[in-house]
């Protein structure tokens, strides 16, 4: 099997599909992330899609992308596993169970939401979007946006209400998943885990770094988030966001392992606490 066109296959086949049953409520359509830059793990690959639709979004918008969902997951069946992951709210059961998995992570959002908050989601996830974006369909949306000053305030902030939206799903997570599916919490605690140290990364920066927009270099270099974590966190915490890291780089090793499963459902667990020490501390 070639994984790299087989993972191009899905990608193109999703833009696609989004293109023909979404077309005319599209206000653009965005790859995001490492695939853009053809930076992506073929023993993982994760990739990213941006879909802003024209005006407020409607139910139909929603039902329709609902299809495009089960359409490419059809699609792909005998080859693989698409794995349709709505982070950190909803991590969709597959179901198709290939040894090789693709994930898709669209988010969606509508135009008139860009346009009241002036960003997406947060303001660090908007220029994390504005310096990896590919534009495949409609008008470049992220070129207009204008992120402005980020402050220490506003990461305090975004944390505060971020934190519980990771939290709460993964420790709900083992209550979802038997003995057949630790692959299933494998991922969904190694997913959190990365994510979780982006949070917790942005929480500590300085407002020199901020200005300097330093988490987009720690996005992008592992070794210097984890040099981070030990400073700021403590040797345990930082040995724990290499761990997820390590795993993450091992993924087709780990997925089917129990024992690694648990240690990195704990290790993210200890990772989001050491975060919420760090809100409440403040």
């Amino acid at each position: 099997m070639d994984k790299t066109k087989l993972v191009d296959s899905v990608a193109n086949t999703f833009a696609e599909l989004c293109k023909e049953k979404l077309g005319e409520r599209l206000e653009s359509l965005y790859t995001t992330g490492s695939y853009v830059f053809n930076k992506i793990s073929l023993d993982r690959p994760d990739i990213n899609f941006l879909l802003i639709f024209k005006g407020r979004s409607t139910p139909d918008d929603y039902l329709k992308h609902g299809d495009v969902c089960h359409q490419i997951i059809n699609q792909f069946k005998e080859e693989c596993s698409i794995r349709i992951e709505f982070r950190p709210f909803r991590y969709l059961y597959p179901k198709v169970r290939k040894d090789y998995d693709v994930f898709l992570n669209p988010i969606l959002i509508s135009l008139d939401e860009i346009k009241e908050r002036g960003y997406i989601f947060t303001k660090t996830f908007t220029e994390g979007l504005k310096s990896a974006n590919k534009l495949l369909y409609g008008n470049d949306v992220l070129s207009t946006i204008k992120v402005g000053e980020i402050t220490t305030q506003d990461l305090f902030q975004g944390a505060m209400f971020d934190l519980p939206f990771f939290m709460i799903p993964l420790t709900r997570a083992p209550a979802q998943y038997d003995e057949s599916d630790t692959d299933l919490l494998f991922n969904e605690a190694l997913v959190n885990g990365k994510m979780l140290t982006y949070l917790g990364m942005e929480l500590v920066l300085t407002e020199e770094e901020l200005r300097n927009k330093a988490f987009i270099k720690y996005i992008q270099n592992k070794e210097a988030i984890v040099s981070l974590y030990k400073e700021r966190y403590g040797e345990h915490i930082g040995s724990l966001v290499s761990k997820i890291y390590e795993a993450r780089e091992n993924y087709l090793k780990y997925k089917k392992d129990p024992e690694k499963a648990r240690e990195i459902f704990s290790a993210t667990l200890q990772i989001g606490g050491a975060i919420q020490y760090k809100l409440f501390s403040r």
